[in-house]
């Protein structure tokens, strides 16, 4: 039986709590396996609180979509923040409370009775993994087992997780729990996009098409570009890091210091209005041949068009005036009105915030790996990596949420 002494139950739960009947919870041990036709699923036992804010016991059905040969089926992976070890003692008797935050939660030498709000309760059983996400409503009521001292492990996770994990709280007949994270990131999976976000450089944009750079340097001029590119981007990275410590500068000059570099490195010397004649060429890039069609379909099939690009006002708008594109955009966005550089999550939070539409509503879209998995992470309905050169997949969190193509073409439902 519970101890009820200065307990405060919602719902008159306190009634049930104190039944009799209630000491005989149901254990909950080893996980289950579920298939359909044609996933299989991990069943993770959870606590989660549904649309009318009560505590309710689910199943989080967990999608094992990897096959690894020999050492079987894996889920995605699941990005969280860190782990934390716990120890709770034998007089263990945490009355009606919240769950700090969305957790995972792995008993690792001794078992958990957990009450919910009808008054249900179950035993969690020691070596097994639970989730729990009851962080509004009522709570839930915690209870140490036949006295005995508990060591378990906290692993937090977001929302942003759960809809790259894929997973869905469902209750005993199956059905998705309404109102909670896991069922609304999966919802969203399923919502038409309503506007498409690009990036500029790499994506519409052909950064090696600098028109002068074959006239000067001819055979030498991919490797150049190439190490131009390389550095070019690096140099946002870094100059990121130390956001807030004066060490912005715009594109514009990190594109003239990273050339600079690229010509010492490779031993090529130029004169000052041949550097200037390269960098100027940024304003007049070429667009890759199927953008404008792909644009004009997105606007056609009444979707926003949105530019977030790194590069500077003048620069990006120069660059699509020159190739008729600057009118099929509904939006432009620069990096550079925040000082700062993707993947900044307030560069991707100014898109939401300018377009008005959640970022699960809309589509991210980039030629550059490490900007999907940035845009994925940061909670983009769908986030679609133009891999031109065939790349490997980065090792990111957001990697396993990211959708390749090879050019624009399809990204359209």
């Amino acid at each position: 039986m519970l101890a009820t002494t200065g307990s405060v139950f919602p719902r008159g739960v306190r009634k049930l709590v104190n039944d009799s009947a209630m000491t005989r919870e149901p254990k909950i041990g080893a996980l289950r396996m579920f298939c359909t036709a044609s996933t299989k699923y991990y069943d993770v036992p959870s606590v989660n609180v549904n649309a009318k804010g009560d505590s309710v016991f689910g199943t989080l059905r967990v999608p094992l979509d990897r096959s690894e040969g020999e050492i079987g089926l894996l889920s995605q992976l699941i990005s969280g923040t860190g782990v934390m070890f716990r120890m709770t003692p034998g007089t263990y008797n945490f009355d009606w409370h919240l769950a700090p935050r969305r957790q995972f939660i792995v008993n690792l030498d001794a078992s958990v009775k957990v009450t919910v709000t009808s008054g249900e309760a179950k035993v969690l059983e020691k070596g097994n993994v639970f989730f729990v996400e009851d962080i509004t409503g009522t709570g839930h009521f915690s209870q140490a087992v036949n006295a005995q001292a508990r060591h378990s492990l906290f692993i937090p996770v977001d929302d942003v997780a759960l809809r790259s994990l894929g997973a869905v709280a469902v209750d005993a007949k199956g059905n998705p729990i309404q109102g909670t994270a896991a069922h609304a990131a999966a919802a969203s999976d399923s919502a038409e996009p309503e506007a498409y976000v690009f990036d500029a450089y790499g994506t519409l944009l052909d950064v090696h098409s600098v028109t002068v750079g074959p006239s000067v340097f001819g055979d030498r001029w991919k490797v150049l570009s190439q190490t131009w590119r390389e550095k070019q981007l690096q140099y946002t990275w870094l100059r990121s890091l130390a956001r807030g410590q004066g060490n912005y500068v715009n594109f514009e000059t990190v594109t003239r210091e990273s050339l600079e570099y690229a010509l010492e490195l490779h031993q090529e010397s130029i004169d000052e209005p041949t550097k200037k004649k390269l960098i100027e060429d940024y304003h007049v890039l070429k667009a890759y041949p199927e953008v404008k069609n792909s644009i004009e379909h997105v606007k056609n099939s009444g979707k926003r068009a949105v530019v977030c690009t790194n590069g500077t006002n003048a620069m990006i708008e120069a660059a699509l005036s020159h190739n008729g594109l600057l009118d099929l955009f509904d939006d432009v966005i620069s990096a550079d009105e925040l000082s700062c550089y993707k993947t900044d999550p307030s560069i991707y939070q100014t898109v939401v915030d300018e377009v008005q539409i959640p970022a699960k509503l809309m589509a991210f879209v980039s030629s550059n790996g490490w900007d999907a998995c940035g845009a994925a992470r940061f909670g983009f309905g769908e986030a679609f990596w133009v891999n031109r050169s065939s790349l490997p997949l980065e090792r990111l969190p957001g990697a396993g949420q990211i959708t390749q193509r090879k050019c624009l073409r399809g990204i359209l439902r």
